[in-house]
């Protein structure tokens, strides 16, 4: 066993928890939807999921519409065909900005890109509090945890992005060259959260003391692994 890990590696862990010591008010306070440690990976893993599973999801509408509707002399209802022509306006309409000599993605990508954003921004940093007020909510950052969990839950698609023989392509009919730009945002997002994931522990055990406390005699320390026995 590595010398930084002082007990077994466990892939499963208990979501009882305990008030005790807090008391009535701390207790409630701390089991708020945004606030609950062990209940953290439904509230925040499970919704990124549930985000690139709905952006997948409308493409593959699209694809269908479009094979269904998109070679036929009978077009449908011009409702149909409206929507049909907003769909591929959406997926083809780019723009060249001439300062910058850049040409941008489709506007559908771009508002893509700003959904994404948004949500990402919404679910990790308006949530508060940032840190805990003390110690006695544990060790794990409320940030760091958030983040965490929405990392954790964007490398599945990081990977279906990046393969050249996606479900994803066979599902949506979205090109591997076209699934590229998708990898880099997603991988984009995945390393700012990865960022917000570590450095709040780091600021934790600054803001405690006992980084300068760990580090005068020991040089070997693994926040993670250390931060979760502590949590338990």
């Amino acid at each position: 066993m590595a010398g930084w890990i002082s007990a077994p590696v466990q892939l499963h862990s208990s979501r009882e928890f305990e008030c005790n010591p807090l008391t009535t008010e701390e207790c409630d306070w701390y089991k708020k939807r945004w606030h609950f440690w062990y209940e953290s990976d439904h509230v925040f893993a499970l919704p990124t999921i549930a985000f690139f599973m709905c952006t997948i999801g409308i493409f593959i509408v699209g694809h269908v519409l479009s094979q269904v509707f998109g070679y036929r002399r009978f077009r449908g209802p011009p409702i149909l065909q409206k929507l049909i022509a907003v769909v591929r306006y959406l997926s083809y309409r780019g723009f060249h900005v001439r300062p910058l000599r850049w040409n941008s993605a489709p506007i559908g990508i771009l508002l893509l890109g700003l959904a994404g954003t948004v949500f990402f921004f919404c679910m990790d940093l308006i949530p508060q509090p940032y840190y805990w007020p003390s110690k006695i909510y544990g060790n794990s950052p409320a940030l760091a945890t958030r983040s965490g969990w929405m990392g954790l839950a964007c490398m599945p698609f990081i990977f279906a992005t990046a393969s050249k023989t996606s479900w994803i392509t066979l599902l949506t009919g979205v090109s591997y060259e076209r699934l590229q730009v998708f990898h880099r945002w997603i991988s984009y997002a995945f390393f700012i959260l990865a960022l917000l994931h570590t450095f709040p522990f780091i600021v934790y055990h600054i803001r405690w003391h006992d980084m300068e406390d760990h580090f005068a005699s020991n040089l070997i320390f693994y926040w993670t692994v250390r931060s979760g026995e502590e949590e338990g």
